[in-house]
């Protein structure tokens, strides 16, 4: 009977792992700071000159990708494996537009998954105290797509604030929304 041969479990760090997760940091950091630096000017101009509205649709969209930034900047400081290093180190040693792409996917999720919660939210989907509730602004109706877009908002300060939270969280946690519409489609089904 032939004895198993054993593999030698090298104590010498991957370099080339060392290198890919060096530059996905680098990227997502990049990201990060040009997307917040585009994000408060434009918050501060609309603040500033009274012209247009920010509205709060964009405000979570941002809070999510916000998310998103965080929680792959948390994954990557802690080195998790969040991409199959072994198999794509050479597409990450050298700049290259693979890099930069990966390095947005997650805010470009987290978006997502906040834009659709904030719709979930606005359709009285999910309802109760830790929601934000939603009114159409006074003066204005909200029964077209224009109205809706314009005119449904969260109801007070405490609403829009709660549909911040809830669009980082949604960025954050990329199963969150996946989740909830896995839920609700179960829901529905059994109806």
């Amino acid at each position: 009977m032939e004895e198993p041969q054993r593999v030698a479990i090298s104590r010498e760090p991957d370099y080339g792992a060392v290198d890919a997760h060096l530059r996905l940091v680098v990227w997502l950091f990049i990201c990060t700071v040009v997307a917040a630096l585009l994000f408060i000017p434009l918050v501060l101009y609309f603040d500033v000159t009274g012209h247009g509205r920010l509205t709060i649709g964009v405000t979570v969209l941002v809070a999510g990708a916000g998310g998103g930034f965080v929680s792959s900047l948390r994954r990557l400081h802690c080195f998790e494996d969040i991409f199959p290093r072994r198999e794509y180190v050479h597409l990450f040693r050298k700049f290259n537009f693979y890099v930069v792409a990966y390095s947005l996917i997650p805010p470009i999720v987290g978006a997502i998954g906040a834009i659709i919660i904030y719709l979930l939210f606005a359709g009285g989907v999910l309802t109760g105290d830790l929601f934000p509730k939603f009114v159409c602004t006074e003066g204005h109706t909200c029964t077209d797509f224009h109205g809706f877009v314009a005119y449904w908002a969260p109801a007070d300060a405490q609403a829009n604030a709660k549909a911040i939270i809830w669009g980082f969280i949604a960025g954050f946690s990329e199963r969150l929304v996946p989740d909830i519409l896995n839920r609700l489609g179960s829901e529905n089904a059994r109806r």
